[in-house]
């Protein structure tokens, strides 16, 4: 038995300790392993989504720069033009006044005009468009570099399409100055008969009581910083199956990396590969100024039809549409290369973890040997100690010898026992911890039952408030006929519990009309102005009314809508349009509502959205209020 014992403990001092750390290693490889695969397949993910993510804030950075660059140059139009105008009066007068000098004194002064004439006739810019003409100081036509049929004709009572007398114009601003920047209305070509608006430069030739002028056609001037624009950003690079796309307010590309799709309809080429959806989409985020959109496209000098991602931003003023993307396969390929080089340094990884591992347990398997034969080699002194001890007392202290070696093997197991009961409490804690947490329930039926009787209930509730909203906002694809009492009813069916609540009368006179349009938006008009007099009345103590009438007038549909709230300041009323104003709380309002319910009704319906401040009477009592008035043509 003592040796069964003895030979059991020396297995324990010998491999226990080496067990247990080889186990111990063999959990923390495998977690560690478990734990880098998961890492891994989560990198593999967010790679894919990052790849996508980036390459599209890159064509956003990328139109965005286009983008200011054309705003840039937009701004700074006018001021090259007046520039350029000024630039090549000062050459001409110049001119003129070298030739009166160098003459003056040898011929009459209709021999240096003919003179002058003659230089001038020839002194074009802006691709001949740019002329110059001279009149006297009193308005007789000295030379003119597009008309010579005007010359020796009185110009001075001729009125330009607005009704400006621009030569009287002219004389007065040269009056009390040399020279001065001067607009109004002239024809392109003697048979032209509509007058466009041009920027000119004048200039007084104090010599020859004459004053010199020239100008640019404004629209003329746009074209063609618009060709060099487009001239320009022509050179930009985009990399690889990038590059910028160019349209017109017909959808018609100006630019294009294919030559051969100038002029040709955008959203006919891409309805040939696109369903409605996709075409919907772009109208939308045209209509929203700039966004991304997914499409179907020919890869350039292929016939490859592949996914794309565009980014789209509109240019104001010249209606244009500039936009550039990525075609998904390309940034695929990306992907899938970056995923080898991310599983190559996986598996690098791996291999170090399982060397680390290894090596690590070698190391301590080492430590225990080490650790358990100090241990072993301790007990056997003590067992050789006690042997002899029991030899040399022989069989009188042979128990007492028997129980001192139990004592002392108990002393050191006690020992080793304290050695090893911190790391295995860890190992318990850590464990019953998992199991704990793992096995721990707190929800109980009763209450889950409880709960999803009540989110059914409410769930229900909600279904059927929703089913009014969803109607009410969903987007309008056509124009159609509708019921203004009907739009009413629409409206104030969403409106009547806040109505209600806020104690708030609405007086409608309203006539059976029916008009045109987008029904859905022109109930968000609607909507908004209603809700602005709500919160308008809700600090008003006394009756509380909307009035609201619609009636016809003429070919138009006069709708007027006022309050008894007392009014908007005159300070602040013409700015209530604006976008992002609003004189509420952030967290009451966005200052968006009326700014979209005018662009709403004037660039959707054709009207007109106006607001002023009205005193009227009701029922005996006189009352101020907002007055909103919209009018829109009866088609």
């Amino acid at each position: 038995m003592y040796l069964a014992n003895e030979k059991k403990l020396l297995f324990i001092i010998r491999y226990l300790l080496s067990i247990i750390i080889l186990l111990l290693s063999i959990a923390l490889t495998t977690f560690l392993y478990f734990e880098h695969k998961e890492t891994f397949e989560k990198i593999k993910q967010e790679t894919e989504v990052r790849f996508f993510n980036e390459k599209k804030q890159l064509i956003k950075e990328q139109i965005d720069y286009i983008y200011n660059y054309i705003i840039d140059e937009q701004n700074s139009t006018e001021e090259t033009l007046k520039k350029t105008l000024k630039t090549k009066i000062y050459d001409a007068h110049k001119v003129i006044i070298n030739i009166y000098n160098q003459y003056k004194d040898i011929y009459t002064k209709e021999e240096i005009t003919l003179l002058i004439k003659i230089v001038l006739r020839d002194m074009k810019f802006n691709d001949n468009r740019g002329y110059f003409f001279i009149y006297d100081k009193n308005g007789k036509n000295i030379f003119h570099g597009l008309n010579s049929e005007l010359e020796d004709e009185n110009l001075i009572k001729h009125q330009d399409s607005e009704g400006v007398f621009a030569l009287k114009e002219s004389l007065n601003l040269l009056k009390n100055s040399d020279e001065s920047y001067q607009t109004w209305y002239w024809k392109k070509t003697q048979e032209d008969e509509h007058e466009y608006k041009k920027i000119g430069f004048i200039k007084n030739i104090y010599e020859l009581d004459w004053f010199i002028g020239t100008g640019e056609y404004i629209e003329d001037f746009n074209k063609s910083i618009q060709k060099d624009v487009i001239k320009q950003i022509s050179k930009f690079s985009f990399g690889e199956n990038s590059y910028l796309i160019i349209t017109d307010k017909n959808n018609n590309y100006i630019s294009h990396i294919n030559k051969g799709l100038i002029g040709e309809n955008a959203f006919a080429k891409i309805k040939s590969v696109n369903d409605k959806n996709n075409l919907n989409a772009i109208s939308k985020v045209i209509n929203e100024s700039q966004g991304y959109v997914s499409l179907e496209f020919y890869k350039p000098s292929t016939t490859t039809i592949e996914s794309k991602i565009i980014y789209l931003k509109t240019i104001p003023k010249w209606d244009w549409v500039i936009s550039t993307g990525f075609y998904e396969n390309d940034v695929a390929v990306l992907i899938d290369k970056e995923k080898k080089t991310l599983a190559l340094a996986y598996e690098k990884n791996i291999k170090e973890l399982l060397l680390a591992s290894f090596l690590s347990t070698i190391i301590l398997l080492g430590i225990s040997f080490y650790i358990s034969y100090l241990i072993e080699k301790k007990l056997n002194a003590y067992k050789a100690d006690i042997k002899g001890y029991i030899d040399e007392n022989q069989k009188q202290y042979e128990l007492l010898a028997q129980k001192t070696k139990l004592v002392a093997m108990g002393q050191m197991l006690e020992n080793i026992a304290h050695q090893w009961r911190q790391p295995l409490s860890l190992i318990t804690i850590s464990a019953s911890g998992i199991k704990i947490k793992k096995e721990l329930d707190l929800l109980e039926d009763d209450f889950l039952l409880s709960s999803l009787n009540t989110i059914e209930n409410s769930a229900y509730h909600l279904s059927e408030t929703i089913e009014d909203f969803r109607d009410f906002f969903k987007p309008d694809r056509e124009k159609s006929l509708f019921s203004m009492n009907s739009a009413l009813d629409k409206t104030f069916k969403l409106l009547q519990i806040q109505l209600d609540n806020k104690q708030i009368k609405v007086i409608r006179n309203v006539d059976d009309l029916s008009i045109t349009g987008f029904e859905r938006e022109f109930l968000q008009v609607l909507l908004n102005i209603f809700k602005n007099a709500m919160d308008a009345l809700e600090s008003i103590p006394n009756e509380k009314y909307i009035f609201v009438d619609i009636y016809k007038e003429d070919t138009s549909l006069i709708i007027k809508i006022k309050d008894n709230a007392g009014g908007i300041k005159e300070d602040i009323i013409k700015r209530v349009f604006e976008p992002y104003f609003t004189t509420k709380h952030q967290s009451q309002g966005t200052g968006i509502g009326l700014y979209m319910s005018e662009e709403i009704i004037t660039k959707h319906m054709d009207g007109v959205l106006e607001v002023e401040n009205t005193s009227y009477e009701f029922e005996g009592e006189n009352f101020i209020g907002a007055l909103f008035i919209i009018t829109m043509p009866l088609k």
